[in-house]
């Protein structure tokens, strides 16, 4: 173990210089031996160490927490999983009201809903809290029919909160806090910034000239912390410490005071939304991923100047976390997961890209639509490359600032892997499944599905 941490230590300080990091938090627990290899600081402006109890916003990471709360309320017999949300949430409702009766709580949790989930971002209400997400994703455009493909869902897991509120009678927030956070002992794990205040917090930051430079402007958020109507969503606040024993109950060990039982864990990191690119699967509320030989459960998360990663793998006895303070932190989160896998005996490869004059590069090339803009997809004689333009934003809505064009190289008839920019490399985008000579009718990137204009 004193060889893994001093590896680890040496990729953390290699990483954040190169991706300017301002601070890191890493930690990984392997059969119950702990190793930590934290850098940098909380705040370039008055600098504190980073340590394993600093907190950071760990964005998307949030996600399997609500989870969990929505299927210890089905293990309490308050709902099903596969009750539609209607029943529970009245206000609840689908453009037109085609899908109103037909999206399900388990579509919430498996991103299998089929709509735009993003709309909670691009039409957010200032402030909003998830009385409001129903009124929010009421207009968001359906790309898919509910159940039949995978795509990243924001919306989803804000009305998944909002069905935890109308089951119990209570705010989200508390009833997180009493079933989860509580009974676990998350002491530093908290929901707003008035209760992260009394904590060492990591000040969000991004990179201006070559060098870390604290983010004074919050970006889609309305203020430091995320609105209540994205808690479910993103919005909680944890150090590695907190999230080592959060894994810890998903490799289930023994007494570990989560109250939720054994097979409703396995069922929950099963695949439930299909392989729908040769390595990755969702289950409920976790990603799920083959990586040579070995299952893991996963997930990330991004805020305005944030990036994050965790992980579990019961076939490894291992979990480990990686929390950044800075807008260029996701690369760093993927280089030392992907480096701690080399040295446990394991390698994250996607397949060997082939050129693409090996795939009928007709049906893939075309303009797609998604919440963020539109992606135009061209190919050349070994690589597609992809071109984003954002959308125009309306008052009181929101998109991300341009990206970079994109190149991918071709693995199999479907699926690309992105070769640059850097920031980008090893994401996956796939293309609907077509017959031989018909265009795509939408592609997947960022796990979304951008549909063929």
């Amino acid at each position: 173990m004193s060889r893994l941490a001093g590896r680890m230590k040496a990729d953390v300080a290699e990483l954040a210089a190169q991706f300017n990091v301002a601070g890191v938090a890493y930690a990984i627990d392997v059969g119950g031996d702990v190793v930590e290899a934290h850098h940098g600081v909380t705040h370039v402006e008055h600098p504190l160490p980073v340590d394993g109890d600093t907190l950071f916003q760990i964005a998307s990471m949030s996600k399997p927490f609500a989870a969990t709360v929505v299927m210890m309320l089905v293990e309490d017999g308050r709902l099903g999983l596969d009750d539609p949300v209607a029943r529970h949430v009245p206000d609840f409702a689908t453009v037109g009201g085609v899908h109103d009766a037909g999206i399900t709580v388990r579509h919430l949790l498996t991103h299998t809903a089929g709509w735009d989930g993003d709309e909670l971002l691009v039409r957010s209400v200032p402030d909003g809290t998830l009385a409001d997400a129903p009124a929010v994703m009421s207009n968001a455009r359906q790309l898919v029919e509910p159940g039949t493909d995978f795509t990243y869902n924001n919306g989803g897991f804000a009305i998944a909160g909002r069905l935890v509120e109308y089951v119990t009678g209570q705010p989200f927030a508390t009833v997180l806090r009493e079933r989860i956070l509580e009974p676990i002992g998350l002491g530093r794990t908290v929901t707003n910034a008035d209760e992260a205040i009394l904590h060492r917090v990591a000040m969000r930051h991004d990179v201006r000239g070559g060098e870390p430079q604290v983010m004074y402007d919050p970006s889609w958020q309305p203020g430091w912390a995320l609105a209540p109507i994205d808690l479910p969503v993103g919005g909680l606040i944890s150090s590695t410490n907190d999230l080592l024993t959060w894994l810890g109950c998903w490799l289930q060990r023994g007494d570990d005071q989560l109250s939720l039982s054994a097979s409703t864990r396995s069922m929950m990191c099963e695949p439930h939304a299909g392989w729908y690119n040769p390595t990755t699967s969702q289950g409920v509320g976790w990603a799920v991923r083959h990586v040579a030989g070995v299952t893991i459960h996963a997930h990330g998360g991004l805020t305005a100047g944030y990036c994050s990663y965790s992980l579990f793998c019961p076939e490894l006895d291992l979990a480990a976390a990686v929390l950044t303070n800075s807008t260029t932190g996701t690369p760093l989160c993927k280089a030392v997961t992907d480096r701690l896998m080399g040295y446990l005996g394991t390698e994250d490869v996607v397949g060997s890209p082939d050129v693409l004059a090996s795939v009928d590069q007709a049906r893939l090339a075309g303009a797609y639509s998604g919440s963020f803009g539109i992606i135009t997809v061209t190919a050349d004689v070994d690589q597609l490359t992809l071109t984003t333009e954002r959308h125009p934003t309306a008052p009181g809505e929101w998109q991300p600032a341009t990206e970079h064009p994109r190149t991918a190289k071709m693995y199999s008839p479907d699926h690309a892997v992105v070769t640059t920019p850097a920031a980008y490399e090893g994401t996956l985008v796939d293309f609907a499944p077509s017959a031989p000579g018909e265009p795509a009718v939408w592609l997947r990137s960022g796990g979304r599905i951008h549909t063929r204009v």
